[in-house]
């Protein structure tokens, strides 16, 4: 049997030289390959807030970065001489606004990128304007959308209708407006809806420089915060939409007679009326172009749901000159923690709080630094804020108070739900879905790009100064709720 085991001997020699030839040529091949990407670490609680909402191989058309002149409670991309001179430096703010800086670099490379989900938000968001037909009664489907938490749904299918017939409903009343410092117009459309309408006071470029709440409204910041609202799903800012009207065809034919006693005529026959108002004076008319006066329409709540006047803990003094005296919130950093010590803030199952801290990123955005009492629906401890008054806004693009975001600053708190919002809308996401919206309203376009542009730049400064919390908390979940 001899050559049995010469017969085996020489074939473990050849299955051993196969084996050895195989590792060799895999060797080689590996050699040639190109190196294998680094996989990232696993996500960790903290980055799977943000990366189900972007991605960073998305191409972003965000602006380039703009040339600051200012980086202090006022933050400039524009040379000032007012702002330089009235550059405050308070130290409820100062110590906070030093760390915030320290991050809005890094942030703003953090969150460069466009979410490839935006375009899924905006489209449903169009598709609720643009649909219509799907209402016979636009004003009773607006009453039964109102309730102390929203004053619109998620997925609002009728909005359209409801803001086509505020837009072109015929007007069958009007008066002078209901209280407050600014002029508007209290008027009823056919089918018995009240509606509030804001005149235009300024053009669409127009630059306000000054006080954060000075100026008259702007109609159409009115209109932007709707949608705003919208966009970030907080749905508590009235229903409004752009309209045009005619003085002497649709307002002078069915006003009280206090309105009609306010108007005249000037040279090339335009018309002009002052109003009621706290600041309402001849001197200092709104006219029309001479055929038609352009403002915001906004659908009266009341009527339905009961609100109520509540002071905002961080309300402005409103004083000015030299002796100027800082309210708490001024002086103190640690303010918050005695907000939180006084009901309803103090009461664990109140979101009036968070309510508040949405509220101030929302007024921080649109720059509307004149919320100082916040509405809420009488008798109903879980109302949501609702955001009425949306005039102060839009007045300098160019130009960030960041004492209007002190809420957030010293409390440090947000609602998860509202951060990943704010996510999904980086990297230059807001002004296109903002502008995609606007683009459908009838008094279009209703925002300047420059303006479009500044929400961008200040939502960034809210992820910095969320940022700045998370490591001065010591982690996301004493942020985020």
């Amino acid at each position: 049997m001899w050559w049995w085991w010469w017969i085996v001997r020489r074939l473990g020699w050849w299955l051993i030289l196969c084996v050895a030839f195989t590792a060799s040529l895999k060797l080689l091949l590996v050699a040639h390959l190109p190196p294998r990407a680094t996989l990232p670490p696993p996500p960790t609680q903290t980055s799977s807030l943000s990366s189900q909402y972007r991605t960073p191989s998305h191409p972003t058309t965000q602006q380039p970065q703009q040339k600051v002149y200012l980086k202090g409670e006022v933050y400039a991309v524009r040379d000032s001489e007012y702002y330089q001179k009235n550059q405050s430096s308070r130290p409820g703010l100062t110590p906070l606004l030093t760390t915030f800086y320290a991050y809005l670099t890094v942030v703003r490379a953090q969150y460069a990128s466009r979410s490839p989900h935006l375009a899924t938000l905006t489209h449903r968001l169009k598709l609720d304007l643009t649909k219509r037909r799907v209402t016979d009664d636009p004003w009773d489907l607006a009453r039964k959308w109102a309730t102390p938490r929203s004053l619109v749904p998620h997925e609002a299918k009728g909005l359209g209708d409801i803001l086509a017939a505020l837009s072109t409903a015929p007007i069958i009343a009007a008066d002078v407006g209901h209280q407050g410092t600014q002029l508007k117009l209290s008027l009823r459309l056919k089918g018995g809806q009240r509606a509030i309408f804001k005149p235009q006071w300024y053009g669409r470029e127009d630059v306000l420089e000054g006080g954060v709440y000075g100026g008259w409204d702007r109609h159409n910041g009115e209109v932007a915060a709707f949608h705003l609202s919208r966009l970030l799903d907080l749905n508590t800012v009235p229903l409004t939409v752009g309209r045009r009207v005619s003085l002497k065809r649709h307002i002078i034919p069915v006003a009280t007679r206090r309105l009609a006693n306010t108007f005249s005529t000037k040279r090339g026959n335009g018309t002009c009326f002052y109003g009621v108002c706290h600041f309402c004076n001849k001197k200092t008319p709104v006219c029309d172009n001479g055929h038609t006066l352009e403002g915001s329409m906004t659908l009266w709540v009341t009527s339905r749901l009961p609100l109520i006047n509540q002071v905002n803990p961080w309300k402005r003094s409103y004083n000015h000159g030299p002796k100027n005296t800082l309210v708490q919130w001024e002086k103190d950093a640690t303010y918050c923690q005695r907000v939180v010590r006084v009901k309803p803030f103090s009461d664990l199952s109140s979101p009036r709080l968070l309510d508040l801290m949405d509220a101030s990123v929302f007024d921080f955005l649109i720059q509307n630094g004149d919320r100082h009492h916040y509405v809420v629906v009488a008798g109903k401890p879980q109302s949501a804020i609702i955001l009425l008054d949306n005039g102060k806004s839009f007045a300098d693009p160019d130009v960030d108070h960041l004492d209007i975001l002190t809420p957030l600053l010293q409390c440090c708190r947000l609602r998860q739900v509202t951060y990943e919002r704010l996510v999904l809308l980086s990297g230059g996401g807001l002004s296109q879905a903002l502008e995609e919206l606007l683009t459908l309203d009838p008094i279009a376009p209703v925002l300047a790009s420059s303006h479009l542009h500044a929400l961008d730049r200040r939502l960034l400064h809210v992820l910095a100064a969320l940022s700045a919390c998370k490591d001065r908390l010591g982690g996301w979940h004493h942020v985020l709720f």
